[in-house]
């Protein structure tokens, strides 16, 4: 028997697309975090060459971090949680929101936002995490069929993302 048909062979293999797939949601997250922390700067920049409050444009990157974050969660963990199941869903999203963590502590102490409102927004994020791929899980159990519960998840979590976007506009939302 060769090495290509052994027993083990698609395990390891199924564990490495899964290594592969979490470092590269931590690389989104990442990518992410700078987008939004190199657009912050530069707001900043021209906040002050205009002598305007510096302070707004770290409140707007706490919540385009938040929003973003959010969108991206709902889509991928419930997603996810279809696919490989609560664990790797939650791992999932942990890479996807930890990132940002350095520069929401820094956009937190630029802007007049308050502690509480930063820690419950990302309270928030962290039991989505947690909760989504539950979901994904129940319509896998409930459809029975993998590809048809992965449809369906990226169908619910598209349609969570809208809902957050829509939402956003609200005077409900933790960082607004």
């Amino acid at each position: 028997m060769s090495a290509a048909h052994s027993p083990g062979t698609p395990v390891r293999a199924a564990r490495s697309r899964g290594q592969r797939g979490a470092s590269a949601t931590a690389l989104t997250g990442l990518a992410l975090a700078v987008a939004i922390g190199v657009w912050w700067l530069g707001s900043a920049r021209l906040a002050l060459d205009h002598g305007t409050d510096a302070g707004r444009g770290a409140a707007d990157a706490l919540h385009a971090l938040w929003l973003v974050r959010g969108m991206a969660l709902s889509i991928l963990c419930v997603r996810v949680g279809a696919l490989y199941g609560w664990r790797r869903g939650a791992d999932a999203g942990l890479g996807l929101i930890s990132p940002s963590w350095p520069v929401v502590a820094l956009a937190w102490s630029a802007s007049a936002t308050s502690l509480t409102q930063v820690a419950l927004a990302e309270l928030l994020l962290l039991a989505g995490s947690a909760a989504l791929p539950l979901l994904g899980l129940f319509l896998r159990r409930s459809l029975r069929r993998v590809e048809l519960a992965v449809v369906a998840g990226s169908g619910v979590g598209a349609a969570l993302a809208a809902a957050l976007w829509a939402a956003s506009g609200s005077g409900y939302m933790p960082l607004h």
